[in-house]
């Protein structure tokens, strides 16, 4: 599969900032997890109120950065997940957030009431945090899925469908991901696509649904779930829990995300069906933390995981988090 595009220290820390790395912590007010659209909107608001900023993350754009074409975000007809990214981090820069591409490896919260990040870029102090750590491809869990990844077996069809011009391919999923996933493969030339549905429908916005049943090498399979995969050195079969099966170059699992909440579990912050619970202000349980986008509790519906959705929770985690930092500047005082 495809990486997503990475940059190195040296376009991200100023010259002495990154002296400042290798002797030690560098001090911010705000902390941001997280580099889709719910940590790039809170860095926006963050930043323009005045309060320094770090933005750390390894997944550029998060899950936004894999969608091709995106349709539905305001001011725009059509742009590509990355480029919006792009136009996102920009602006957050101009307004001084310092924007760092590196793993989180612990966050902890020391004596003074700050918070100690130690990512592979470096050591971080802040006043408070904001976790917009998105989620992870959720996998199939069938036998052959781990042998063929990268031999046929993708997570992102918007990533990998040029690999797949004139190939036969299955996307497994119903909402929009496996959607847009199997316009990107029809797009790009695929000899068939199979989208298949575990249940007698699909959950995504029904203009895809009508966009794929106009494509003719589209077919639309209802109530098929994936028991097994097969082949030599790439992938050659699929077995259907049903009994039946196709021969196939490629399975693309568009099948949903798994929330990144290790780092808000280290930090004691409260769960709610497997997401960061926050309240109204997307404050956490934890004093000095919040959160905001897909991994919290006010986005249970996948449906409901939009990119509008996701902004609109970084701008009030952050305009919670620049509130409790001008408390701390009360009390200091």
């Amino acid at each position: 599969m495809i990486n997503m595009l990475l940059l190195g220290p040296t376009e991200d820390l100023e010259e002495e900032e990154e002296k400042d790395v290798k002797s030690g912590p560098i001090e911010k007010d705000l902390g941001i997890i997280g580099l889709g659209p719910a940590g790039l909107t809170a860095a926006l608001y963050a930043s323009r109120s005045g309060i320094s900023v770090i933005e750390l993350g390894l997944e550029y754009g998060g899950q936004m950065g894999l969608a091709m074409e995106i349709e539905n975000y305001p001011g725009f007809e059509m742009i590509s997940g990355i480029e919006l990214a792009d136009k996102m981090k920009a602006q957050v820069e101009k307004f001084g957030t310092k924007v760092v591409y590196g793993e989180v490896a612990t966050i902890d919260k020391v004596d003074d009431g700050r918070f100690h990040i130690k990512s592979d870029m470096g050591e971080f102090i802040v006043k408070a945090i904001i976790l917009a750590t998105g989620g992870r491809h959720r996998e199939l869990g069938v036998p052959g899925e781990k042998e063929f990844i990268g031999r046929g077996m993708s997570y992102c069809a918007t990533c990998d469908a040029a690999f797949f011009k004139e190939k036969t391919v299955v996307v497994a999923g119903s909402g929009d991901a496996a959607a847009t996933g199997s316009l990107a493969l029809s797009d790009v030339g695929s000899k068939r696509i199979y989208w298949t549905s575990r249940s007698d429908y699909l959950k995504c916005e029904k203009i895809y649904i009508d966009r794929a049943k106009d494509r003719e090498n589209i077919t639309i399979l209802y109530n098929k779930q994936i028991a097994e995969i097969k082949g030599t050195n790439t992938i050659e079969e699929v077995l259907f829990s049903d009994g039946t099966s196709l021969k196939v170059d490629g399975v693309f699992a568009e099948i949903g995300a798994i929330p990144n909440v290790e780092l808000a579990v280290a930090l004691g912050v409260e769960l709610e069906e497997g997401l960061m619970k926050i309240d109204d202000d997307c404050r956490t349980n934890v004093a000095g933390v919040f959160a905001a986008g897909d991994v919290t509790s006010k986005i249970v519906n996948p449906l409901m995981r939009q990119i509008t959705t996701s902004t609109g929770l970084g701008t009030i985690a952050a305009l919670g988090a620049i509130e409790y930092l001008q408390g701390l500047k009360t009390k200091q005082h």
